[in-house]
């Protein structure tokens, strides 16, 4: 009974450490930053499309705007991605 409370037990990390659930948190994170990423080649795009539609109603240049906005959205997802699987 002494031998549990002392710590000389096989675990390394006794209850209440937090010292697993840090890399279980580590580790969760890591997977929702993979999981975004999908979400940023929808979003990146339609927003640089978007604004873009909004230079070209404002400048009356359809549709050049909406075409760098919507290529200017990818680049952007891209380098997300590049940031994410570092």
């Amino acid at each position: 009974m002494t031998s549990r409370l002392s710590g000389g037990g096989r675990s390394s990390n006794p209850p209440g450490s937090g010292q697993k659930s840090d890399a279980r948190h580590r580790i969760r994170l890591r997977e929702l930053r993979a999981a975004s990423a999908g979400w940023n080649f929808v979003t990146a795009p339609l927003v640089g499309g978007g604004l873009g539609y909004g230079v070209d109603w404002l400048l009356s240049t359809y549709p050049w705007g909406m075409v760098v906005g919507g290529i200017l959205g990818f680049v952007s997802a891209f380098i997300e991605l590049l940031r994410i699987s570092r």
